[in-house]
């Protein structure tokens, strides 16, 4: 139950040290990894706060992200402290940021449940539109200790290029502002990851890996534009070697790669979207995208 004294809504400057205190105790210790947040990404997103007695006990971000012309918000980071949990806080901070963006025109909210069971939480917040993606096995077979192959394809992913291809890569892609993705990929490159951009049939193109730390000896494509708006070309022998050497760049043992591709019919449940709108014209739009996520 809200008190009297309560404050619920967009943090103050004041309030940035608490925050990044909150995420320190519950996220992450990592210094560099909470730099890259707190430098790269703080300063384009929009933090939620949820205050007791002038003491932030909740937490949320949200950072913009559209679909074509509809925008939106991904909520990301949501955290409570452990002395306040179970009252509620955090969904009274998810109602109000909901309200807060309807009132201003956008259209949709997106989370991305951490844990399963976190999905039915979120549904009974009203994020009752899932988000799905393929995960495309690829199996590298013998794989041998050698060092990243430097061939006259592949030098350092930039933001600028990772902005332009994805924003023409599919038109059903959901997009980040430009200022997020140098945050993106920091984290990847400080997260074992590997950012490749290199030439491919007369086009710049990109690719984005990182570990599988649940299954040490695969690696993530995370996001390439190869996979968005084009065949899933596999049997390339170019495309083959290209995605070899991005997963030996983050683990030189690598056994096998997972691709992350649009989902072609149910898929795998990835996210959830809470639509802001009752425009069934939007809703469908939003249920169609591919929806990338590189900041976990």
């Amino acid at each position: 139950m809200n008190r009297d004294n309560d404050y619920i809504g967009i943090a103050h400057k004041k309030d940035k040290e608490a925050v990044y205190q909150i995420w320190k105790d519950i996220f992450v210790s990592d210094k560099l990894y909470l730099s890259i947040i707190f430098n790269d990404l703080y300063p384009h997103l929009t933090p939620f706060v949820y205050k007791r007695e002038n003491e932030v006990m909740s937490t949320a971000f949200a950072l913009p992200v559209s679909i074509g012309e509809i925008k939106g918000e991904y909520i990301y980071g949501v955290a409570t402290k452990e002395k306040a949990r179970g009252a509620g806080l955090a969904s009274a901070l998810i109602s109000h940021i909901c309200c807060h963006f309807k009132a201003i025109g956008e259209k949709f909210l997106i989370v991305r449940p951490a844990e399963e069971q976190l999905f039915e939480y979120y549904m009974k917040q009203g994020f009752t539109l899932p988000l799905r993606r393929d995960e495309i096995c690829m199996d590298l077979g013998e794989t041998v200790e050698v060092p990243v192959i430097k061939t006259r394809q592949i030098s350092q992913l930039t933001p600028s290029l990772l902005q332009k291809r994805r924003a023409a890569a599919n038109a059903r892609l959901y997009i980040w502002p430009k200022e997020i993705y140098k945050a993106i990929i920091n984290l990847t490159l400080l997260d074992r990851g590997c950012t490749c951009k290199f030439r491919y049939r007369n086009n710049d193109e990109y690719i984005i890996a990182h570990a599988d730390y649940s299954t040490p000896d695969c690696v993530i494509i995370e996001e390439t534009s190869l996979f968005l708006g084009k065949e899933n070309n596999l049997a390339d022998k170019t495309i083959y070697k290209l995605l070899r050497e991005a997963a030996i760049a983050v683990n030189e043992r690598s056994e096998k790669i997972i691709i992350y591709a649009p989902a072609t019919q149910r898929g795998i449940r990835f996210a959830l979207i809470k639509p802001l709108t009752s425009s069934a014209h939007i809703i469908e739009k939003l249920r169609t995208g591919f929806f990338n996520f590189t900041l976990e």
